[in-house]
């Protein structure tokens, strides 16, 4: 009797034993699970969390500015504003202007002393040369300038006393200076040399001229015909630095 009691004794002691162990295995397994899971969570958010980091990023550099420009009247600052040529990928900063619309040409007009002038020909000018690009805009931007020269001359031409081939925001461009031929007919023998500072490039296969005019025919005296000249060479500097696809979101 005594030996059977012994073997249900142990028997018992066997089975809570087991038990114990089984509880042991499950509750370890239940917390691997627990761990898994809020490990994968943390993983997705993190990952969520980078995905909204890449897209502000993303969204940052699409409206950050690539060049602020300084642009000058009278040697102050003034103000700037966004402007495009037609319909072509050519979007640029522009000091604050009169904004003049004469064809292929557009006349950006700083109280009829100087002015920029942006000029477009037609598309198909990818691989023109720069002397290309430029006569298939003269047409558009001499008859744009031609009565808005001061003292009643007309446009005959420009003549090119410098030239230096340039990269801006990645276009292939030609910096030039020199003087617009201004004389009443083509058979005057006096006349007056406009200065002028431009730029002949080609974007969206559409060649463009971008040039800066100063308008005074020396009526204003020489301290004048420099100022102007001063500004309008530095603010066609200051937007070509602008010059992109599209406009700012």
């Amino acid at each position: 009797m005594k030996k059977i009691l012994m073997i249900m004794l142990l028997l018992t002691l066997l089975c809570t034993a087991c038990g114990k162990d089984k509880n042991k295995d499950s509750q370890k397994a239940t917390n691997e699970t627990v761990q898994e899971t809020q490990e994968h969570s943390t993983e997705e958010e993190n990952n969520s969390t980078t995905s909204e980091t890449e897209q502000e990023e993303i969204k940052d550099e699409t409206s950050e500015r690539i060049y602020e420009p300084q642009f000058i009247y009278d040697g102050e600052p003034i103000d700037s504003l966004e402007n495009s040529l037609g319909s072509t990928k050519a979007v640029y900063d522009v000091p604050n202007y009169q904004i003049v619309e004469d064809g292929r040409a557009k006349l950006y007009i700083r109280s009829g002393k100087l002015c920029i002038v942006a000029t477009r020909g037609k598309k198909g000018a990818t691989g023109m040369s720069f002397e290309e690009i430029f006569t298939a805009t003269e047409r558009s931007f001499g008859g744009a300038i031609d009565n808005r020269l001061e003292g009643g001359h007309n446009y005959f031409g420009i003549k090119m006393a410098e030239k230096e081939e340039v990269t801006i925001n990645g276009v292939n461009c030609l910096r030039f200076v020199g003087e617009i031929d201004g004389r009443v007919s083509e058979t005057s023998e006096k006349g007056f040399g406009y200065h002028v500072r431009g730029y002949a490039f080609v974007k969206d296969d559409t060649p463009i001229t971008i040039i800066g005019v100063t308008l005074d025919d020396g009526s204003d005296g020489k301290d004048y015909i420099k100022q102007y000249t001063e500004e309008v060479d530095h603010n066609v500097d200051e937007l070509m630095k602008t010059l992109r696809d599209d406009y700012y979101n």
